[in-house]
């Protein structure tokens, strides 16, 4: 069995990893009119919550906003919902599948497809890897990898006493190449 201290430990080793795995991105190539470089902050619903239990899967509905740069250095603003399916355990590890959709201010809208993203779980802090493809609108065809930091929106001791962790709010970033 982990003690507490070994949890913590995993925990922080992940999330180092992760974001060493993040900063070693190359930047974007000037002529490219695909990439774009995104930062936001969302809010992230799961029903059935997050428990103890690692059998099953969870619906995950996010709403956000991105603040974006594309590869000419021009700013957009982007809503985006997303809709998608994740292991159910708030310890450590899950699986992650989703679709995001944005919103341009401009109106073009972009829709990605989250095929693999692990999460690493900590009583509701979470630290995830989502990649995917660009499927639709605007950069069809790209690459998407979007990174997030959760916290939980209620104590971690929801994770083991009633209905699970059902909200967090977080940190993310999505970078989108051809």
């Amino acid at each position: 069995m982990i003690g507490k201290r070994g949890v913590a430990g995993i925990a922080l080793s992940s999330l180092t990893l992760l974001a060493a795995a993040v900063g070693g991105v190359p930047a974007a190539q000037a002529h490219d009119r695909t990439a774009l470089e995104c930062a936001g902050q969302e809010n992230i619903t799961y029903g059935p919550g997050l428990g103890l239990s690692s059998a099953g899967s969870a619906r995950v509905t996010v709403d956000g906003t991105y603040h974006c740069t594309d590869a000419a250095g021009r700013g957009a603003t982007a809503r985006y919902h997303t809709v998608g399916e994740t292991g159910s355990g708030c310890l450590l590890f899950a699986w992650n599948r989703s679709k995001e959709v944005l919103h341009f201010a401009d109106g073009a809208t972009t829709v990605i497809t989250y095929r693999s993203g692990p999460s690493v779980r900590v009583a509701g802090v979470n630290a995830a890897l989502l990649r995917g493809t660009v499927t639709g609108g605007r950069g069809k065809g790209a690459a998407a990898e979007k990174v997030i930091e959760t916290v939980p929106g209620s104590l971690p001791t929801e994770c083991v006493l009633g209905a699970g962790i059902r909200h967090t709010t977080g940190l993310t970033r999505l970078s989108i190449r051809p």
